[in-house]
């Protein structure tokens, strides 16, 4: 490695732009993973992706499910994954 290399890897600018992971706040609740993950886009109205739109909204939503477990794995990974039973379980 060149001496301008190793000067630029040592003054760590990046913790300038990227914060420092002590400074990272916590967060605040765990995270619940949503029940219909293409809501939102499906809400937008239809993807101007075919001629059959049902079948790109059908692909599209496949991809949001994938997304979603994926999200989801990471957070249980983390331990940041909310593993109640949800707000159907609370008596009051």
């Amino acid at each position: 490695m060149s001496r301008r290399r190793r000067g630029r890897l040592q003054g760590r600018p990046s913790d300038a732009f990227w914060g420092r992971r002590e400074e990272a706040p916590a967060p605040t609740a765990p995270i619940t993973p949503t029940i219909d993950p293409s809501a939102v886009p499906r809400s937008l109205g239809d993807p101007p992706l075919s001629i059959n739109a049902a079948a790109a909204q059908h692909h599209l939503s496949v991809v949001y499910e994938e997304a979603v477990k994926a999200a989801t794995a990471l957070a249980a990974a983390n331990g940041l994954l909310d593993m109640g039973g949800g707000a159907d379980d609370d008596p009051s």
